[in-house]
């Protein structure tokens, strides 16, 4: 975690700006430091997609959650009720064994999925393997490959399929779903996710990124500063050496 009054004395000290008015919370900082936190986020993404981090980078943000499937087999990660947004999915761990333990109940109705506050994950012996749309509807019947209706038995292999949208008229899953075979039909699933770093508000906040990036997210914001002046400056592209600068703060 880092501080926001850190980040604040460091950009008023660079800035010139100690004891005067000149720079506001709320009308510089606050935005300044919220739009290097996006900028940030897309570094990350940069990192990861190049495998030169890893998602445990960021561990503070790992949370595992647990999850009614509704009874097509599906899951919405509904973010008013986990009271943050999702990065990005790191793992799905269907018939977990929770604390305390529980027997799933009787959903209210068919495409709804719950999310489960009150239990925690232990354990389970499965993983999914994440399959593309392509993989998904072609092998359900082949044996030798994961998320297969074949082998039902404990030599099963579970698969999902990223979010996708399957609302009619006459379906209301509340959003984008996740969809898991062999079909877990009101079970429940821990679910691995990363969390979106959320926005700052106040100056007593804690910005949620590790503490060795300080000084990038110091002067990415100090860059939204310079470009609020009109310095014309391209904030929001992502660079290699951007990705080459987090990658060594991290390491």
């Amino acid at each position: 975690m880092i501080a926001v009054q850190t980040v604040v004395d460091r950009m008023k000290s660079v800035l010139d700006a100690e004891g005067s008015d000149r720079y506001l919370f709320d009308q510089d900082f606050k935005p300044a430091i919220n739009s290097a936190i996006d900028w940030l986020v897309a570094v990350f993404n940069g990192a990861f997609s190049d495998k030169k981090l890893s998602e445990e980078d960021l561990r503070e943000l790992v949370k595992t959650t647990i999850w009614q499937a509704n009874s097509f087999s599906r899951i919405n990660f509904d973010e008013t009720a986990l009271g943050y947004k999702v990065w990005t999915i790191l793992g799905v761990f269907p018939e977990p064994t929770t604390y305390p333990e529980a027997v799933a109940p009787a959903l209210s109705t068919p495409e709804e999925s719950v999310f489960r506050s009150d239990l925690s994950f232990v354990d389970s012996q499965w993983s999914a393997k994440r399959l593309t749309i392509e993989e998904w509807n072609g092998n359900r019947g082949n044996i030798f490959t994961a998320g297969n209706e074949t082998l039902l038995n404990s030599l099963k292999s579970y698969a999902y399929l990223g979010h996708g949208g399957y609302e009619s008229s006459n379906y209301n899953a509340g959003g984008e779903e996740i969809q898991i075979r062999p079909n877990v039909p009101g079970q429940f699933v821990a679910v691995a996710i990363l969390k979106n770093p959320s926005k700052i508000d106040v100056i007593s906040d804690d910005i949620e990124l590790p503490a060795p990036i300080l000084d990038l997210l110091f002067q990415k914001a100090l860059n939204f500063i310079a470009y609020k002046q009109g310095d014309k400056t391209s904030l929001f592209a992502v660079t290699a050496a951007d990705i080459s600068t987090l990658v060594k703060l991290m390491v």
